[in-house]
C-alpha cells in the first residue's frame, strides 16, 4: 500500500508540474509570423513596380516653369522639385476669401495687376478647383467649370495676395482675393531669385499682348549638359498582376507584340519598344471627361502601385478623349521621345481605370555623358524663325521651353541593360501638340 500511495504522489506531482509548464508555455507563446509576413509582402510586391503611395500630389501636378516679372525685367526657371516646394508653400493651406470672373472679348487686360508678379505656367488646362482645393489644400469656393493654365500672383499688394487664374484661351480670368500675407509672397520671391535666369517675353498675336498673357521662355539657354541613362526593366507579369484580377490568356504574334487578356481586360506588350498598353473591358465604352474626377483618380491609381518610377508630372489633358499624359522630367526639364517611352498615358472610366499605357523601363542611373556642353539658340531667334516660316501660323504657338530629346544609345560594352541619351533641345507647343525645333521649323 505504501508503494501505491508513493506512486500516486509522484504521478500527481508530475501532473502538477506538467500543468505549470504548459500554462507557462501558453502564456508566453508567440507564433512565428515571419514566414506569413514574408509571403504577404511578396504578394504585395507582386503588385507594385515602385514604392507605393510615395509621390506627393503637388509634385506630380505642378507648373513646368516659374516666371518673375519685375518692372521691365523678366526672370524665370524651369521647375525643379526644390523650386516647386518653395513656391507651393505660399499657396498651401490658405483660403480664397472671394472671387470674380473676368472675360475680355478681344485681348486680355488686367489693369489692377502690378508690374511685379509671379507667374506659374502649366502646359494644359486644368480645373482651378482641383489645383487649389485638392493639390494645394486651399479653402476655395469657386466655379467648378473654370479652367486655367497660368496662375499670376501679384507680389505688390499691401496686405494679402491677389491671384489671377488665366484660362488657356487668354480671354477668361478669375480674380482671387486670398488670405496669403503679401509679406510671405515677397519673402519667397526674394529667396528664389538667385535660382532665376533672364527670360524672354514672346508675343504671338493679339491674345498675348498683355504682360500677363505673354509667352515666357529662357532667353539664352547655355551650358546645357547631355545625360546618359541606364534603365532597369519592369516585368510584364507584374503589370498583369496589377491590372488583371485573375489568370490571363497569352497570345503571341510574329510582329513582336504579345497579347494578354481575360474576361475583364486586354493588354498588349511590344517587346522591341518595351511598351505596355492595357484596356479595361469591364468599363463602359466612354472615358470620363470630367477632369475634376479624372486628375485625382488617375494620380491615386498610378501612385497606389508605385507607378511614378521617375519624376513624372501631368503634362497634357485631353478633354475630348478624357486621356491624361504624365511626362518624365529630368532636372526640371521635360523629356520627349518619339516612341512615347517618356510618358504615362491614362484614362478613367465610371468606376475605375479605363486605359493605361506606359514604357516598362525605369531609370537605374543617370550620369553626365561627358560630351561638350550645348548652347541653344536664344528665344528671340526661335521666335523670329517661327514667325517667318510660311508653313506655320505663329499665333498657334502656345508654349516654348527647353527639354530633352530621349534617344537610344548604342553601346557595345553594355549588352543587357538598355541605355538612352538625353540631348537638350528647344520644344514648341503648336496647335496643342509638342514638336522639336529644327532649322526654323517643327519636327515630331
Amino acid at each position: 500500500m505504501r508503494h501505491k500511495e508513493a506512486a500516486k504522489s509522484v504521478i500527481l506531482t508530475l501532473l502538477v508540474l506538467m500543468s505549470i509548464v504548459l500554462t507557462y508555455l501558453m502564456w508566453n507563446f508567440s507564433p512565428d509570423l515571419s514566414n506569413i509576413e514574408s509571403q504577404d509582402n511578396k504578394k504585395a510586391n507582386d503588385k507594385t513596380i515602385g514604392k507605393p503611395n510615395s509621390e506627393k500630389m503637388d509634385n506630380a501636378i505642378s507648373p513646368y516653369q516659374i516666371v518673375y516679372n519685375h518692372g521691365d525685367k523678366t526672370d524665370g526657371a524651369l521647375e525643379t522639385r526644390k523650386l516647386n516646394h518653395d513656391v507651393a508653400k505660399v499657396l498651401k493651406n490658405q483660403r480664397v476669401t472671394d472671387s470674380s470672373e473676368i472675360y475680355h472679348d478681344h485681348n486680355l487686360f488686367i489693369p489692377e495687376l502690378s508690374d511685379n508678379f509671379v507667374a506659374l505656367d502649366f502646359t494644359y488646362d486644368m480645373p482651378l478647383t482641383t489645383y487649389l482645393g485638392q493639390v494645394m489644400n486651399m479653402d476655395a469656393k469657386i466655379p467648378s467649370k473654370f479652367k486655367f493654365s497660368r496662375l499670376v500672383i501679384d507680389a505688390d499688394q499691401e496686405k494679402t495676395a491677389v491671384i489671377y487664374a488665366i484660362g488657356n484661351d487668354r480671354h477668361h480670368v478669375m480674380r482671387l482675393n486670398t488670405s496669403i500675407p503679401s509679406s510671405k509672397v515677397k519673402k519667397t520671391v526674394k529667396s528664389i531669385q538667385p535660382e532665376l535666369t533672364p527670360f524672354s517675353e514672346i508675343i504671338t498675336g493679339k491674345d498675348t499682348i498683355d504682360s500677363a498673357s505673354h509667352i515666357f521662355a529662357p532667353e539664352k539657354p547655355k551650358h546645357l549638359k547631355t545625360y546618359r541613362t541606364i534603365f532597369n526593366h519592369i516585368s510584364v507579369e507584374t503589370m498583369n498582376s496589377i491590372l488583371f484580377n485573375d489568370s490571363v490568356v497569352v497570345r503571341s504574334s510574329k510582329s513582336g507584340n504579345t497579347t494578354y487578356n481575360n474576361n475583364t481586360g486586354v493588354a498588349t506588350y511590344n517587346t522591341k519598344r518595351e511598351f505596355y498598353r492595357y484596356t479595361n473591358l469591364s468599363e463602359d465604352e466612354s472615358k470620363s471627361r470630367d477632369m475634376i474626377e479624372t486628375i485625382p483618380s488617375t494620380f491615386d491609381f498610378i501612385n497606389s502601385h508605385g507607378g511614378f518610377t521617375d519624376d513624372f508630372r501631368l503634362f497634357e489633358t485631353d478633354p475630348k478623349s478624357g486621356e491624361l499624359t504624365y511626362q518624365m522630367f529630368l532636372n526640371g526639364m521635360p523629356v520627349f521621345n518619339k516612341d512615347e517611352l517618356s510618358t504615362i498615358q491614362v484614362a478613367w472610366g465610371e468606376k475605375g481605370i479605363f486605359s493605361y499605357a506606359r514604357s516598362l523601363l525605369k531609370t537605374n542611373i543617370t550620369i553626365d555623358s561627358g560630351e561638350e556642353k550645348k548652347n541653344l539658340p536664344g528665344a528671340e531667334a526661335i521666335r523670329s524663325e517661327l514667325a517667318n516660316n510660311p508653313n506655320l501660323d505663329f499665333k498657334k504657338v502656345t508654349n516654348m521651353t527647353v527639354g530633352y530629346k530621349m534617344q537610344e544609345k548604342d553601346d557595345d560594352d553594355i549588352e543587357v541593360q538598355r541605355t538612352s541619351e538625353y540631348v537638350p533641345e528647344w520644344y514648341i507647343q503648336y496647335n496643342g501638340k509638342w514638336y522639336v525645333y529644327e532649322n526654323g521649323g517643327l519636327q515630331e
